[in-house]
């Protein structure tokens, strides 16, 4: 299965959890239509093209039940994006990842990228899911 993923400040999606709403509308969905996500491969580019300047940010790892709302469209340089046109709902998370940047590199990317166990959504606290 293709992992997919969305990048999100740390603040925004800690409000939003507190807000207890059941889905997450970035700007982007009233702005643009569509929750912006990335693949694996295009993390690092997403980072540093819409990022640059962030400390604290939230991987969100995504599965769809049905991807009747996800259109994989051109986007940066030309390259295929998943673009969700729909709000994401509590039920597409499959779990979050804290990245903190540390010098040039993001703390937490690599595991997520390896494949480790994302945390439940309680927040932007531990990378590792309980055991």
């Amino acid at each position: 299965m293709t992992r997919l993923f969305h990048l999100v400040p740390a603040e925004q999606w800690e409000a939003h959890l507190a807000a207890g709403r059941p889905a997450f509308e970035p700007t982007s969905l009233a702005r643009e239509g569509f929750v912006h996500l990335s693949f694996a491969h295009q993390l690092q580019g997403t980072l540093a093209a819409h990022f640059a300047r962030a400390s604290r940010l939230v991987l969100v790892e995504v599965r769809l039940a049905t991807d009747d709302a996800l259109v994989v469209e051109p986007s940066r340089g030309g390259d295929l994006f998943p673009h969700l046109h729909r709000a994401l709902h509590r039920r597409d998370c499959l779990g979050t990842f804290r990245l903190e940047r540390r010098g040039g590199a993001w703390d937490g990317l690599a595991e997520a990228l390896a494949g480790g166990r994302p945390a439940p959504l309680l927040g932007a606290g531990a990378n590792a899911a309980p055991r």
